[in-house]
This record gives C-alpha cells, structure tokens and sequence, in this order.
C-alpha cells in the first residue's frame, strides 16, 4: 500500500515538472524569436531610412589669388611654385609673394661660385687680333642650381619633421635670402666693401619691404648666421646640395660684367589673378 502510494506520488511529481518545464522552454524559444524579429524590423528600418540619406559635395573649383605660369621663367620654378604655394596653401601675404620673387631672382641669375674640388689651370688664349690673353681654367657651380636643390632639401626635410606651417614659410624665406650674397647681379642694390654678413642683412631689408622690421624672417637670419643649433639641418641640406652639385668648365678673362637683376621688375602683389586651383 505505502509502495503503491509512494510511486503514484513520483509520476505525478514527474507528469508537473514536465509539464511546467515544457511550457517555460516553449515561453523562452517564443521569446528568442519575437525578441530576432523585432531586431530584423529595425536594421530593415535603419536601413531604409539610411537610403533616404542626402550628401551634399563641393563640386565648385577651389580659386585663389595667385601668379599665372607666365610668371615663371622655367618647368623647375614653376614646380617649386605648385609643390610650397598651391600643395601647401602657403598663400598668404607677404610670404607669397617674397617667395616667388625669391625664386624669380635664383632663376634670373647667371652667377656662379668655384668648385671646391677644382684645380686652377693657367692659359695663354689667342684673341681676334692675333694677341694672347691670359686667362685661368677652373670648374664652377651654377648658383640658380645650388639654390633649388638647397630648397629641394629643405622640403624634404619639412615632409619627414613636424613643423608649423609658420616656422616653414620663416625658414624657407630666411634660407633663400640667407644665400642672395653669390647673386652677383644684386650687389649693386648695396654698398660696396661690405663683408659678408653686411651684405646679407643689406639685401634682406631690400627684399623683406613688405615684412616688418621684428618679423621672425630677420630673427632667422641672425640665427642662421650665429649658426645655432636648432637650424643645422639648413646647413646639412646646403651642405647636402654642394655635395652633388655638377660642375662645369669656365675660363677667366678678367671680371664678368652680370647684368643687374631689378627689384622692379619682379611681381608685385597686385600683379597676382584669381585662379582656379585645379589649373595650376
């Protein structure tokens, strides 16, 4: 009887648990799948919404006051032109329009300097007349050369170091100028019997007019001639520029008379034209 009872007890407790487990699996699966279908409805929503998205581009072309091909006298200024004003946005005044000039002088002059690893030849050189003249052989660099590949260098490095778009224009200006003293068709804008350092202040205030007297450029300057540290790497890469610069034959016959190179005729701000970026 207790037997009988006793297993009666266990298949009811069996039939409640089964039962009741059922059901709370079955609840659990229907809530799993209302719980996926509601996340399908709303990635199709967002989905759809996102279709309905508008995006607006600037289609217009970019223009800026700049100078026009013209301006230039050869594809290497031009590039220089293109790589430091347009790719770089550096076309605010008066940095645009001293840089350009700068790179109008260097393409301008004729001058050169002598080869350090050159060795002087005497000549006796027979002239119209039947005369001889003397004359002495040596090998030379191009200072227009020596000077686009010392701003060659110096972007390089710009492109490889983290440098505020200011102390860029500063040292760039500052580097050129720094190197005016071999354009032998300048010297005329000083005195004559300055030394070096003389000339070179002299020739910065001539093409620094528009730039005020305490502008960083002529703190630059003085820090470029004192040689400090923190400008080596303007020395390394004019240092860099003569190491692989080419040389070329020349003969002496006495002093080179080089045409002056006017200031006036150089561009001038208000010489500058509204053009389209995607044009230059």
């Amino acid at each position: 009887m207790l037997l009988s009872l006793t297993i009666s007890l266990l298949i009811v407790l069996v039939i409640t648990y089964a039962i009741f487990f059922g059901v709370g699996n079955k609840k659990d699966k229907e809530t799993k799948e209302e719980i996926e279908e509601d996340k399908k409805d709303t990635q199709s929503t967002e989905i759809e919404k996102s279709k309905e998205v508008v995006l607006h581009f600037q289609t217009d072309p970019i223009k800026i006051f700049a100078y026009s091909s013209y301006t230039f006298r050869n594809f290497k200024v031009e590039n220089f032109y293109k790589n430091v004003v347009v790719d770089r946005l550096f076309i605010d005044e008066p940095f645009h329009t001293t840089f350009v000039q700068l790179l109008q002088i260097f393409a301008k002059t004729e001058s050169w300097i002598k080869s350090k690893k050159t060795k002087e030849i005497k000549l006796k050189i027979r002239v119209k007349d039947g005369s001889f003249q003397e004359g002495t052989s040596f090998k030379i660099y191009s200072v227009s050369e020596i000077a686009f590949d010392f701003l060659d260098n110096i972007l390089k490095y710009f492109d490889n170091n983290r440098y505020s778009k200011e102390d860029q224009k500063n040292v760039i200006l500052a580097a050129l100028i720094w190197k005016l003293d071999s354009v032998k068709e300048l010297k005329y804008l000083c005195e004559e019997n300055l030394n070096d350092i003389e000339l070179r202040e002299c020739l910065a205030k001539k093409l620094l007019k528009h730039h005020e007297k305490n502008h960083d450029v002529f703190q630059i300057l003085l820090m470029l001639e004192a040689k400090h540290e923190n400008l080596l790497f303007v020395f390394k890469a004019y240092d860099k520029a003569i190491e692989w610069q080419r040389e070329y034959p020349y003969i002496e016959k006495g002093d080179k008379q080089y045409v002056n190179i006017r200031l006036e005729d150089l561009v001038e701000i208000n010489s500058k034209k509204l053009i389209s970026l995607n044009a230059l």
